[in-house]
């Protein structure tokens, strides 16, 4: 189901429509992400195509995309309007083959490539710096080619690739990697020598069991930058951002690909809880952490970072999130001021109903809302 939001004059508007195949033999749940491109939202689950849908109306839109696997995590360019892309498993159920791509700023296929992995891996998230696509293959491998089911292989080790954007698979650079696991990276940038991204890693993934069926780990995500010289194969060098427990970085999305201050994420306060109780600021210069602590029983959600009008300063705004809040029996959109998290929401939207815990959501201006009812 995919939940909308609507801010204007003042007043908020709630609506959520079923994301429903077309055919009873359609496969995809459209489950974890929706962006918006080319006029579109992309209602995104990595294992199949997007489903395009209408953003005033929610429902499916004339668009269509590149058949195949298509990740939940595309990474836009705000310099050329490309949307980056990669499908791993793109020749079948435990493929090591991994497919990568970007779509105009029309939804044009303009670069597409493939290359193999030393094994087929759940790969759930990339990199993309202004020149290169980097791909990070840890070893949470397929058991099955018939269920979408992965068990975690330590004794296989973890890859990253790097590819020049727009670069044919063969020139693939292949870099020895931590034996950890992460689902998501915030950003990702270069200089002439490096590139660096920084996501939140696992010493074990926390949802999947072992080869021998142990069950998952509780173990806790941290910031970390990883890096790798682009002169070289030297292994990725690892250097630790904070101590804090969080998942689902998110930045100011005009900055994607270039340098940063700033990761918007959750934080879990509570070490005995599941789930994230907190809305966090990490600031990579201070390598400090602003948080604001919703409660032991608090399900908190992704932030979005909205930009507090076109042009201004980077991370000058504010950051959505939907939190569930057991004691009042209902979810509300917490609004913040991105500079001040640790004071707490300066806004709170009331929902109509408990919307159950997701994944990632984006924010669509009215800018390009109007282009897309002009079509």
């Amino acid at each position: 189901m995919i939940h909308a939001v609507s801010f204007a004059d003042g007043r908020c508007s709630y609506r959520n429509r079923w994301v429903l195949p077309q055919t009873e033999h359609a496969l995809g749940k459209a489950n974890t992400h929706a962006i918006f491109h080319a006029g579109s939202l992309m209602a995104l689950e990595e294992a199949h195509p997007p489903v395009a849908l209408a953003p005033s109306t929610l429902t499916r839109s004339g668009a269509s995309y590149p058949s195949g696997p298509f990740t939940a995590h595309p990474k836009h360019d705000p310099l050329t309007g490309e949307l980056v892309f990669f499908g791993y498993a793109a020749n079948g159920l435990g493929s090591r083959a991994v497919r990568c791509g970007a779509l105009d700023r029309s939804g044009y296929l303009s670069w597409e490539t493939r290359f193999e992995a030393p094994f087929s891996s759940m790969i759930h998230d990339a990199a993309v710096t202004l020149r290169h696509f980097a791909l990070p293959v840890f070893p949470l491998v397929r058991e099955s080619v018939e269920t979408f089911s992965f068990a975690w292989r330590p004794d296989l080790g973890s890859y990253l690739a790097v590819l020049e954007r727009g670069g044919s698979g063969d020139t693939v650079r292949w870099y020895e990697a931590p034996t950890v696991y992460a689902f998501h990276i915030a950003n990702a940038w270069e200089d002439q020598e490096r590139l660096y991204f920084d996501l939140f890693v696992y010493d074990t993934p926390p949802l999947f069991p072992g080869p021998d069926g142990q069950p998952p780990s509780q173990k806790q995500g941290r910031p970390c930058r990883w890096s790798v010289a682009l002169n070289d194969h030297a292994p990725v060098r690892v250097e630790s951002l904070h101590d804090m427990c969080g998942e689902f970085g998110r930045i100011d999305d005009r900055l994607a690909g270039s340098q940063y201050d700033q990761i918007y994420c959750t934080s879990r306060i509570y070490s005995q809880q599941s789930g994230f109780q907190a809305i966090a600021r990490l600031d990579l210069r201070k390598g400090t952490v602003d948080q604001f602590d919703f409660g032991r029983q608090a399900s908190v959600s992704e932030p979005v970072f909205v930009p507090r009008y076109s042009c201004a300063r980077p991370d000058d705004g504010w950051l959505l999130s939907v939190i569930w809040r057991p004691d009042f029996s209902s979810s509300c959109v917490a609004v913040f001021d991105a500079a001040r998290v640790a004071n707490g929401p300066v806004a709170s939207v009331i929902l109509p109903q408990r919307v159950p815990d997701g994944f990632h959501g984006s924010f669509v201006p009215d800018v390009l809302l109007a282009g897309e009812l002009s079509r």
